[in-house]
């Protein structure tokens, strides 16, 4: 449902990233996604990034979203899917694995 997008993945063996690694995970995604939508989109500004910390995020392991955007109407469609997709989490209705706390 959300054209252009990829996943920057690293090794769920790796365990969780410390803040420097952190940092370093996302300044790779940065670039990954600069080269990527300069190829693509012949802007190298034309992306969202995100990262979503342990206990939020659905799937185990560390990862960044990339989302190679070209206009305003791109992000928000972007917004309006993940807005559903939480929601359905948040319900029950799709499966997470996310810690929970009470």
């Amino acid at each position: 449902m959300i054209p252009n997008y990829y996943i920057v993945a690293f090794p769920k063996t790796n365990g969780q990233p410390n803040t420097s690694e952190v940092t370093e995970m996302i300044s790779i995604g940065i670039n990954k996604a600069k080269l990527t939508a300069k190829e693509m989109l012949g802007d190298e500004e034309a992306f969202t990034i995100l990262y979503s910390g342990y206990s939020s995020r659905r799937e185990k392991g560390w990862h960044i979203h990339i989302v190679l955007l070209g206009n305003r109407w791109k992000k928000a469609w972007l917004y309006l899917v993940l807005t559903f997709k939480n929601l359905l989490q948040a319900f029950g209705l799709r499966r997470d694995d996310s810690p929970k706390f009470s």
